[in-house]
């Protein structure tokens, strides 16, 4: 406790965590403001139907880790960008801006077209037949918004590693509307549109993730911060260095993340096999905990560009500090989104269902929701900090080890063999966390030193 006062109220330390926070902010609203779409999208799925609320469940565990993997990738883009911006090296951030978007048209065309060939997956693995047909919908609706979402992406962690969190925080903030009207209108039909349900949600989204891209795009080419950067004026020639530094850096960050998605997606893949109720139920639960990753997630964003950036100028121990106090801001919010779940757990899951079962399944989750808040908060942010040093496999091999060599068999074991069913599955997802949180920690210490 003494340290962790010292870290926080020293004036060399308040100055870089002020510095830290301003950038944080912005980028904790982004985030509360992209996950909302996916809440929206539950909210108004579940009041159309059940099985709509069931199908969206489904394709969200198939899709999240590709998703995720992709994300990974990009987020090379922040340390990369933070640290030529730290040694004012300006070819260099144009550089990575447009490699980044040219890979995003790359990645975008075979993501698409493996989101329009899951259906023989989905009868594999024994999914529920009336829901099939609305989950195949729904992903080749998402299919099409491929090219402009993992262009956002590139655009995102550019502007993030340029500390231009606030644009990101606009765009985000200004596709809700789009989400909700074409939701709406998409889901229930009408003027000249028939009602699609889950599938109309697909086509929603679609809209959304254009609005977001188009919108971002428009702000980096026209942003006066970048006139003299000369982003869009000139493309330079293609350097295949330039995409391995982000293949490098990218893909143990994509597998990593995706190993942590994946046992999500798993997790919801198997509760898939249970009752309607059930699936919906852990749909709600899941869709609260993951509002609350996201505060401690868009932390972490601003802990890898503030590492990333000192790093460029040299400054190693101000790299270090950030990144120690990054884990501690973290454990701060997650004791206020634990307490958060506990004080209100009925009141969350009823924003969502009016069915009592599907209500008592979402707040038994919640509350196993809670339990993990303190390590899901720590290996965020422990795991940003290492971004913004580019250690990025290590904590591969510690996100794989921690999720799949514990993690899940704990709560296949447990949900199969001892009868615990979907609270057997949410253990898992807590022993994952955990273990991560503690290797994480200490791979982070052990670099800091």
């Amino acid at each position: 406790m003494k340290k962790i006062r010292q870290l926080l109220t020293s004036p060399y330390h308040q100055i870089e965590s002020k510095a830290l926070l301003k950038l944080a902010a912005p980028a904790i609203l982004a985030q509360l403001a992209q996950m909302s779409l996916g809440v929206i999208d539950t909210i108004m799925a579940g009041r159309f139907s059940a099985d709509a609320l069931a199908a969206i469940a489904i394709g969200v565990s198939i899709f999240n880790p590709i998703l995720v993997f992709i994300i990974g990738i990009f987020l090379a883009l922040s340390p990369i960008v933070a640290q030529f911006n730290g040694e004012g090296n300006h070819t260099g951030v144009r550089q990575a801006l447009q490699s980044g978007l040219i890979l995003a048209v790359l990645m975008a065309i075979p993501s698409a077209l493996l989101l329009q060939s899951l259906e023989p997956i989905l009868w594999a693995i024994g999914i529920t037949s009336e829901i099939i047909p609305l989950t195949v919908g729904y992903l080749d609706a998402l299919a099409w918004g491929l090219i402009p979402l993992y262009g956002f992406f590139a655009l995102r962690f550019f502007n993030e590693g340029m500390f231009a969190a606030k644009a990101i925080m606009y765009c985000s903030l200004a596709a809700i509307p789009f989400n909700v009207v074409c939701n709406y209108w998409f889901i229930n039909g009408g003027w000249g549109v028939e009602a699609m349900g889950a599938v109309g949600v697909g086509w929603a989204t679609v809209v959304v993730w254009s609005v977001m891209g188009l919108s971002l795009l428009t702000y980096t080419i026209f942003s006066k911060r970048y006139q003299s950067l000369g982003l869009f004026k000139q493309w330079l020639k293609p350097h295949l260095s330039q995409y391995r530094e982000i293949l490098k850096i990218g893909i143990p960050m994509g597998v990593g993340l995706g190993m942590e998605v994946a046992l999500f997606g798993a997790v919801g893949l198997m509760i898939g096999r249970y009752t309607v109720p059930d699936i919906a139920g852990h749909q709600i639960a899941l869709n609260i905990a993951s509002m609350a990753y996201t505060m401690s997630l868009g932390l972490s964003v601003a802990v890898t560009a503030r590492v990333g950036y000192h790093i460029g100028k040299k400054n190693q121990r101000q790299a270090r500090d950030t990144g120690y106090i990054g884990i501690v801001f973290g454990v701060f919010i997650s004791c206020f989104t634990a307490s958060a779940m506990v004080l209100f757990n009925r009141e969350f899951a009823t924003i969502f269902s009016t069915d009592e079962v599907v209500i008592s399944i979402a707040m038994q989750l919640i509350l196993l929701a809670a339990v993990f808040q303190l390590s899901d908060g720590i290996q965020v942010n422990a795991s940003g900090a290492l971004r913004g040093m580019k250690d990025t496999k290590v904590p591969m091999y510690i996100s794989t080890i921690a999720y799949w060599v514990i993690g899940f068999p704990v709560g296949y074991v447990l949900a199969e063999h001892f009868n615990m069913g979907v609270s057997g599955y949410w253990i898992a997802i807590i022993s994952g966390l955990t273990v991560s949180a503690i290797l994480m920690t200490k791979r982070f210490h052990y670099l800091a030193r």
